[in-house]
C-alpha cells in the first residue's frame, strides 16, 4: 500500500516538472506542437486525475459507511420514566399487589434484550407541596415486571419477597436504592415516558 502511493506521488511530481518545462518554452509553437502539447496535457491532467481518485479511494473518509455494523446489545438499552397511573407496569403491580398507583414509578428499558420495567413503591408519605417524597428511607418495594406475566418483588426488609430468594431480593432492592433511586429528578426533566411514547 505505502509502495503504491509512493509510486503515485512520485508519478505526479514528474507530471508536474514535465507540465513546468514546457511552459518555459516561450516562443511561438507550431500546429504540430499545439497538438503534441495538448495530448500531453491531456494525458497528463487524466493521470493526475487518475492518482487522485487511486488515492482518495483507498483512504477513509468521513462520508464512507462503516465495513460493518455494531450488533443491538444492552450497552443501547434507554430507560425512560413514568408515574402514570395508567402506565401498564404501574397497573399491572397495582393489581397483582393491590398497591397504591399514586405511590408507584415505573422505570422501564426500551431496546433491552430483556424488555421490561422496574417499578419503585414508596411509602406514600407527601412534602408540604403534596409531592410524593422519594428517598431510600421511604422506599418499601422494588418490583422486576417482565414483558410477559412474571412479576418479582424485593422488600426493604427482606420479609416480603415475591420471586425471589433471600439474596437476590437483596441485590434487587439495593440496585433500586442505589441505581435508580438517584436518578429520579433527572428522569422526570429527560426522560418521561409519556414524551416519548403512547401508553
Amino acid at each position: 500500500m505505502k509502495k503504491t502511493v509512493s509510486l503515485i506521488v512520485a508519478a505526479m511530481i514528474f507530471v508536474c516538472a514535465f507540465s513546468s518545462c514546457q511552459k518555459k518554452n516561450v516562443s511561438e509553437p507550431s500546429s504540430e506542437a499545439l497538438n503534441s502539447s495538448y495530448i500531453t496535457k491531456s494525458t497528463s491532467a487524466q493521470q493526475s486525475a487518475a492518482a487522485s481518485y487511486a488515492v482518495s479511494s483507498t483512504l477513509p473518509t468521513e462520508t464512507q459507511a462503516p465495513l460493518k455494523t455494531e450488533p443491538q446489545d444492552e450497552n443501547n438499552v434507554v430507560t425512560y420514566i413514568s408515574e402514570n397511573p395508567n402506565n401498564t407496569y404501574i397497573c399491572r403491580v397495582a393489581e397483582k399487589y393491590g398497591s397504591n398507583k399514586a405511590n408507584l414509578i415505573a422505570f422501564i428499558k426500551k431496546n433491552s434484550k430483556t424488555p421490561g420495567a422496574t417499578v419503585l413503591e414508596f411509602s406514600g408519605k407527601r412534602d408540604s407541596n403534596g409531592d410524593l417524597i422519594v428517598t431510600a428511607e421511604e422506599l418499601k418495594y422494588v418490583y422486576d415486571v417482565s414483558d410477559g406475566k412474571e412479576i418479582k418483588r424485593a422488600s426493604s426488609d427482606g420479609k416480603n419477597n415475591d420471586g425471589y430468594n433471600k439474596i437476590v431480593a437483596k441485590a434487587a432492592f439495593a440496585l433500586g436504592e442505589k441505581f435508580l433511586l438517584p436518578s429520579i429528578d433527572e428522569m422526570r426533566r429527560e426522560r418521561r415516558y409519556e414524551d416519548y411514547f403512547e401508553n
